[in-house]
Order: C-alpha cells, then structure tokens, then sequence
C-alpha cells in the first residue's frame, strides 16, 4: 500500500471493442452506452471514485479524450479502472483494468493500453470471461505534494480566474456592527473602525445609478437593511421598485426552491422558507427582473438514481447557494466616472440575518426583530417569548478588477437562464477597468463551485495549452466543473505555516478515512488535510494550531434525522482528525502532549440574565421548546464560511466545509481569496481575525498574546476561555456567560478518543444526541 498525497493526472482516451452487455428483443443494434469510473482501492479493499468519463451511447469504440486532475490524500492498493454500461437504472460492467501505485510512481507514469477483464460473477446462465471484454486506453501520472507547481505562491493554481492586484477589500462580521467590545489598533497607530455589512449594501443600492445586480439563495423583499433610530425605514422591495423606476437596471437570480409554488396561499414560503415566489411575485409588473433558476441535473452524477428521476432529486436536493451584490458607485476621486463594487460572502438579505455582535437572545424582540424572527431550531418559539436564533456571518465588498470576475459570474448564470447576454450601459460612465492604486491594496482571486448545468462555460477550454500545465477547469462525468473554491483551501491548508483559524456552518469529510461508515458521500479532503498538516508539523516539532468555529448543531430541529446525520458525519470527522493527531504525537516521542494541543474545535453561545428579558415577552407553552425559554439561552447560529491563514490570507464567500459546497456538482458557491502583498500578517487579515476574536471573547480576549495564535500560549488561554464559557452556559442557575466563545461539546482523550462529555451527553434543552446518529436518509442529502 502507497500513501498517495498530492494530484493524480489521469486521461482516459479511449476503448476498443467492448463488449456488448444491451441484450434488446427488440432492438438488435441496440449498444453498450460505456463510462469509466476512476477508483482508488485501499488494502482492505475500500473503494474511493475519483473520477468518471461522460457516457458514450450505442459505442463499443467509444473516444473520450478527457482529462482530470484530482487533488488526493489516500492510502492506496489498486488504482482501478471500470468501464461501466449505462442502463436507464443503474449500470453493468463490461470490464476493468488495475495498476499498482508503486508502478506509477517509480515509472514516473504509466501510458498504454489494457485489457479489461470481468467482475467474476455470473450473467444469466453463461459466465463472463476475462477475454473479449475489450481495451482501455489511458495514461496516468503522479505528482507528489511537494513537487506542485506554484504550491507556495499565494496566487491558487490552474484556476479559472487568476489573482488580480490593485483591489480595495472591506471585511464584514455580522449584519451590523456599531462597536466591537475592544478598541483595536492597526498597525500606523489608528483606530480599526468596523463597519456594517447591512447599512453599506444599503448605501450602494440607494446611491446606484446603473445597475443592481443580486445574487442569493434568498433574498426577502421584506427585509429592512437599516434599523436604527433615524435610519431609512423602506424596505428591501420598495427600495429595488423604486431604482428601476429611476432607470436603474435592477436584476435578481435566485434560487427556484422547488417546495415553494403557488398551488397553495401556505406553499408560497416553501420549506426552506426561501420566499421566492414572494420576491417574483412582488416584482410583477414592474421594471425589476427576477430570475428563478432551479438546480439543473447531471443525473450521472447520482449513480443510483435513474434519469428520470435525477432532474427531481437534485433540484429537491442541492441549491442556488451564492450571494452578491453589484452595484455602480461614484469614484471619489473622480467624481465624473463611476466603478463597480460587489458584496460577496454568507450572508442573504433575508430574514433572521439582521444582528450585531453582542447577539441578544430576548432583548431586541420588542423593536429590532420584533417582526424579524427565527428560531428554526426550537419550533413554535415566537417573538412573543424568545429566545430568538442569533446569527453570525462574515461578509466582504469589493473594488477593483475582481469586480470584473464576480460580474462575469452573474453573467454566465444569467445568461444559462436566459439566452441572451446582460449590456451595461457604459454611456454613463461607468470605468469597467477601475483599480486601487494604494501601498495597502490587495491581491484577490474569485473561486466558484459550478458546473455548465448552471452557468454559460463554452468558453472556457478544457485542454491545456502545454502537454504537463494542469487544466483550470474540471471534468466530472462529461461536464464542465468549477471546483476552484475547493482547490483554494486545500492549497491554503497545505502552504500554511503556523495557525489556520476557520469559522464555517458546517465541517465534515474525508470519509474514506473515517472509523465508522466509510461509505458515506463526505468525501471532500479538507478534514484530512488539515490533520495531515497538524502531523507533519508533530513530526517537525513545530508549533501550529487551527482553531474550527462551527454552530453546536446545524439548523434545525436536532432530534430529527437530517440534523442527527449530519452531526454523525461531523462526529466522525472529528474522531478521525483527534485519532491521527493521537497517533502522530505517540510516534512523535512526546507521549504527554494532548490532541487539543494542536485543534480546538470551538462554537457559540449566549446565556443571559433574566434582566435582559423584557417584561413584556410570555413564557412559551410548557413542552421541551421551553426550557431555552427558562434558561435564558441559546446557541449562536455559525452561518460563517471563512478561512485565515497565517494571518496573510483569507477566504470569505457562501461555501461550506462540505461536500455540497466543494463539489462543484452540486450546489453553487462563490468566494473570494486575498491578500495584501506589502502587509501579509501586520495586515487587515490579522486585524479582522482579531476583531472576531474580540467579538467572540470580549473583555476577556488574550490581547497580550494574540498576536501568535499558533503559539502554545495563545492557545492554552484561548482553551481555558472556551472550557470555562461552556462550563458557565451549561450550569443551571440564572448567571450569564462571560463570553460567547465556547469549546464544542465533546469530551477528547490524550488517546484521541472522541465521546459525550459526562455533563452534556445531549444538545442543552433538548433530547438530541450532541454525536447524532445515522438515518435511513440518502448518504448525499446530510453530506
């Protein structure tokens, strides 16, 4: 067995004289419809897919000519090769080839042709044989982690979008954010001002002249972005009428929740309560465009469901899930010309979005979200009583000519859609090639998760121009895919030298290395990844620590399958990361260092004073829903999908640490990566993770050390902060939480064992399990 870490380069070219395995009464030239499945065997026979050709229908010669290179982290026996039929349900084999990885590494690689030999089982009443089945061309090669082109440059290779300089970048946390609960200062001596997510979205819009573009998984035309006394009371829908009515080009794409419909009056919110039928419906008759796009299907990509049912599955299954905002905005130093600026990260302009950073639970239920409440977690919670569901996000705008590329997004979406392409009107002076000409402007690169089921592709080539350049853009089964969101954190934990610090709603995957349920969807490597770095840096004696914020639980209602699936998933990740941490530091010689020495996983919380409750709120009906009620608590909801590195880098977009962002075939993602080349680590990348620091640990956050996060220091005070914020929002008795940062609920051995912690074996004022369960529910839904 090999440890594979690296790319493998395959092409699959072409076969020859399959077998037919179609056996039609009533076709008699009915064909094998023939596809190649990539597959990486483990030596207890463990099958990984890596990769698939598209379908070739009624071919027994059939030529693929089709590339793919694939990002692997695998231990590994046999590289397969099968060449499946495709049948209208599922698939036959008509053959398979094997290599040994030890060939193709000492080899430099392997080309040629191969027979294909049979399964070895039964068909009808003759027994396949392994002669006559057919040949595969192919070729493979190997290139080892260390020997990856550009793998330290901060640019991600072989993307789509390259990383443009001269940009001006704006972070964001939270919706609103008036004042932090530290005073931080920058680098030059000057204040850091944090500023509002909410109220500069507000300021583009009502400021545009030219176009509004919108992109999200929701987008509410009831949501009032500014709530302060004083502030502009319209709402996001009058504000969107009257631009168009102005001229403004105003354009929104959202995605078509298939469960929200106009059968029914109550079917209009849908499931997911998305409100988009609301928003089109809103906007008819008027001069705002809506657009409605529906996942479409690559039904290969679903090997167990047939094609009939595929279009159905995926578009019920998998989102629309990217978020922007283009605008045109005045040049201040030009006041004659105009630029584009874009709003790019997690957040919707939608309900339940609007907080700050204190993330009161009961205190704004009678002015702010009086008519702005969730809590999709606790069912039947009103605003009448609360607590209500505090929301955390990571936002970020742009200026620039990488506004270009999120504009070219839009396009390629829109015009998938429509058919036809978008005009900006540039009469009006609008400088499409404006840049930031400053010592402190960033470097910044866009990365999507798509495929040309969802976005207009046909330009973007899938051959390279050199024999050895690795393509941009990917194949999976015949389609075009953008997975550069995915590539760009795998470069990133890979060239990371000293801390990684990652906020996301959800982290699961690796599947093929988990204790339990290896057969599960999750196959994403960031997981392993980022424990692979952790050993290295054991086996080094080196410092390093990543620190993971994700939400106690997903959303929604914890005892239910999907929400115990996924924390099983999430389970298992963590035990496998904990076990090879373990196991690093044994064979390391430093048998009294804890896993924890090296990963905290961290999430929110809040318990209040009953003070903080307004007398006017009512205690909910007496069920399990009330206890959060009489606790006066609740978890602050994660909704972040963010990762800093070394303090020089950050990505910021809609993606989450799972396989339904990172895929590229299954929702639609987008996010940014920057840097700033004359700052690196004295720069905003630092000041904002300090600013979520403060955020999250407030007058208690470790200034004197927070400087080196990955120093064994910073973390040994940030990990009694945590465990002590934990201890405090579990204790009964009415008292606060000093802070909202706490230790993810789970009990981690020197071992590396992960289990219940004894004083929270369930989800605080629930039944739910906090390591979940598996259900009866499709692998592919929860991963």
């Amino acid at each position: 067995m090999v440890f594979l870490h690296g790319i493998l380069d395959v092409t699959i070219q072409k076969a020859s004289n399959l077998r037919n395995t179609e056996y039609s009464l009533f076709n008699k030239d009915d064909k094998s419809d023939p596809y190649v499945v990539v597959s990486l065997i483990s030596e207890k026979g463990q099958k990984s897919d890596i990769a698939a050709t598209s379908v070739k229908d009624d071919n027994l010669d059939p030529e693929w000519d089709e590339r793919y290179a694939v990002d692997i982290c695998h231990e590994v026996s046999i590289i397969k090769f099968t060449v499946h039929d495709k049948d209208l349900i599922g698939s036959k084999v008509i053959g398979h080839c094997k290599i040994l990885p030890d060939r193709v590494i000492s080899e430099g690689g392997v080309s040629g042709s191969f027979n294909l030999i049979s399964e070895g089982f039964f068909t009808g009443s003759f027994k396949k044989k392994n002669t006559g089945n057919g040949t595969l061309f192919l070729s493979i090669y190997f290139i080892g982690k260390s020997f990856i082109p550009n793998k330290d440059s901060f640019e991600v290779p072989s993307c789509p979008f390259p990383s443009r300089p001269n940009n001006h970048l704006v972070l964001y946390q939270d919706a609103h954010c008036p004042y932090l609960p530290l005073q931080l200062i920058r680098q030059d001596n000057s204040a850091y001002v944090p500023r509002s997510t909410w109220r500069d979205i507000h300021t583009a819009i009502t400021q545009a002249i030219t176009v509004i573009y919108i992109v999200g998984w929701s987008v509410s035309v009831e949501t009032q972005l500014l709530r302060s006394e004083g502030d502009d009371t319209r709402t996001l829908g009058e504000i969107l009428k009257q631009k168009s009515q102005a001229g403004v080009q105003v354009k929104i794409l959202l995605w078509d929740e298939l469960t929200s419909n106009d059968t029914l009056p109550c079917m209009k919110v849908g499931v997911m309560q998305t409100e988009d039928n609301i928003t089109l419906d809103f906007f008819k008759g008027t001069n705002v465009e809506v657009i409605l796009q529906s996942i479409e299907t690559n039904t290969s990509d679903m090997c167990a469901i047939d094609k009939v049912a595929g279009t159905l599955f995926k578009g019920f299954a998998f989102s629309h899930h990217q978020k922007t905002v283009i605008t045109d905005a005045p040049i201040t130093h030009n006041f004659a010309e105009r630029k584009l600026i874009a709003f790019i990260g997690g957040l919707d302009l939608t309900a339940g979005r609007y907080d700050t950073p204190e993330h009161p639970l009961f205190r704004t239920l009678v002015n702010e979200h009086k008519d702005d409440f969730i809590n999709h977690t606790l069912p039947n919670l009103t605003s009448s009583s609360g607590p209500r569901q505090p929301w955390h996000d990571i936002h970020s705008r742009v200026e620039g000519p990488t506004v270009r590329d999120i504009l070219k997004n839009f396009e390629e979406r829109w015009v998938k859609v429509k058919q036809q392409p978008i005009a900006i009107h540039t009469e009006k002076n609008i400088n499409l090639d404006y840049s930031f000409q400053s010592w402190d402007s960033w470097s910044i690169q866009m990365f999507r998760s798509i495929n040309d089921c969802s976005a207009d592709m046909n330009s973007y080539p899938i051959k390279t121009a050199f024999m050895h350049a690795l393509p941009s853009i990917k194949l999976k089964r015949g389609y075009k895919v953008d997975n550069s969101l995915y590539r760009a954190y795998i470069h990133h934990i890979r060239r990371a030298k000293s801390f990684i610090y990652i906020e996301n709603q959800y982290f699961m995957g690796s599947r093929h290395m988990w204790p339990d349920s290896k057969d599960g969807k999750a196959g994403n490597l960031i997981p392993l990844e980022i424990s692979i770095k952790i050993e290295e840096k054991i086996m080094n004696n080196e410092c390093f620590v990543v620190y993971i914020v994700i939400p106690m639980y997903p959303e929604g209602e914890p005892e239910t399958d999907p929400i115990q699936e996924m924390l099983y998933n999430q389970n298992q990740t963590i035990q496998m990361m904990y076990s090879r941490i373990s196991k690093a530091i044994a064979n390391s010689g430093r048998p009294s260092a804890h896993p924890q020495e090296y990963l905290l996983f961290l999430c929110l919380g809040s318990k209040e004073l009953s003070s903080a409750r307004p007398d006017s709120l009512m205690a909910p009906d007496q069920n399990i829903n009330a206890m959060s009620y009489h606790n006066l608590r609740n978890m602050i909801y994660v909704h972040s999908k963010m990762g800093i590195f070394d303090d020089e880098y950050i990505i910021v977009g809609s993606a989450n640490i799972n396989d339904r962002s990172m895929s590229g075939n299954r929702d639609t993602e987008i996010a940014i990566g920057a840097y700033q080349p004359n700052l690196l680590a004295n720069g905003d990348v630092s000041m904002f993770r300090k600013a979520l620091w403060a955020e999250h640990l407030g007058i208690n956050t470790p200034t004197d050390v927070w400087d080196h996060p990955g120093s064994p220091q910073c973390r040994v005070r940030v990990h009694e902060l945590v465990e002590g914020s934990l201890q405090a929002y579990l204790m009964p008795g009415e008292h606060e939480t000093p802070h909202h940062l706490m230790i993810y609920p789970l009990s981690v051995s020197q071992e590396g064992k992960v289990t219940a912690r004894p004083d929270c074996e369930c989800i605080p004022d629930t039944s739910a399990k906090v390591k979940g369960r598996m259900s009866l529910l499709p692998k592919i839904l929860c991963a």
